[in-house]
């Protein structure tokens, strides 16, 4: 963070109750590269507040949907949001479009190496979360113990400056903070390799760096609140464990223009996954 008037997080957060943050590890109060700015904070805890009854609420729609047609059939990246008037970037709209179905370029009105761009911090959620299967679908006949949700994405292009982030976050979810900023959310980023969990300072050094064709996996089970971070299909450890449990979607995030390709599980994953949900529902 960018103010040092900024000592602590307020009480919304509460990542020390949930993750696995370890007496020793260090957490770095501003971010490693002090990324996000103390206004674009303070703008997070307005969006907590004025939509405090609506946070995790359970997704019944969306669910029920996956139920009848199927999780591969239902998952894509949701643009829609920016249309609310609400939910929108404070900056500038649309702040991403869909070059293709899995193909998200972010900030398409900046060119490619733009760089200086202030508080243009970004989040692209899924379309629909990632449940138990028996939340999808009551009758099941499919009831595995734990049930792993994944996916990947791929850095297609990327300013070396630009910091880029994969993660989970709950809905409705500030467009504006990058996943592992704010409530209900955790992240992994790419610039410093920080796991950040409901984290609005500066996370806990977790795994590498990642940058132009890399390609970086999140995996989530719901029955643990276990959470777990890939890197070119390789598995990097558990970043959480035991996380309370909310109602996550799948979310990647910029603060620069990028074209970032996300595969939900319709082509080969890089890391193979025990227990995917993908092949039950």
């Amino acid at each position: 963070m960018k103010n040092n008037d900024f000592d602590e997080e307020p009480p919304s957060y509460d990542h020390a109750f949930q993750s696995n943050m370890e007496p020793d590890v260090k957490v770095f109060q501003y971010g490693k590269y002090m990324d996000a700015s103390y206004d674009s904070f303070q703008k997070g805890e307005m969006f907590i507040q004025a939509f405090s009854s609506q946070l995790d609420g359970f997704p019944m729609l969306q669910a029920q949907e996956v139920g009848q047609r199927g999780l591969l059939n239902c998952l894509q990246i949701d643009t829609n949001s920016q249309k609310n008037e609400l939910l929108k970037h404070p900056q500038a709209n649309p702040a991403f479009i869909l070059q293709q179905e899995n193909t998200v370029q972010f900030w398409p009105q900046f060119h490619p190496t733009a760089t200086g761009l202030i508080d243009y911090d970004t989040t692209a959620q899924a379309s629909h979360p990632f449940l138990t299967l028996t939340e999808y679908n009551p009758n099941t006949q499919y009831r595995p113990d734990q049930t792993q949700h994944y996916f990947e994405i791929t850095v297609r292009q990327a300013g070396p400056e630009v910091v880029m982030a994969i993660g989970l976050s709950t809905r409705p979810y500030p467009i504006f903070r990058m996943p592992g900023w704010n409530k209900f959310s955790v992240g992994y980023h790419s610039d410093d390799g920080h796991k950040f969990c409901d984290d609005a300072t500066g996370g806990q050094p977790f795994g590498p760096s990642w940058t132009v064709g890399d390609t970086v996996g999140c995996g989530y089970c719901p029955e643990t609140g276990n959470v777990f971070f890939t890197k070119n299909g390789t598995l990097l450890g558990y970043a959480f464990s035991g996380l309370i449990r909310h109602h996550y979607f799948a979310s990647l995030g910029v603060d620069g223009p990028a074209v970032l390709t996300v595969n939900f599980g319709k082509y080969p994953f890089q890391y193979q996954v025990e227990n995917w949900a993908g092949q039950f529902i």
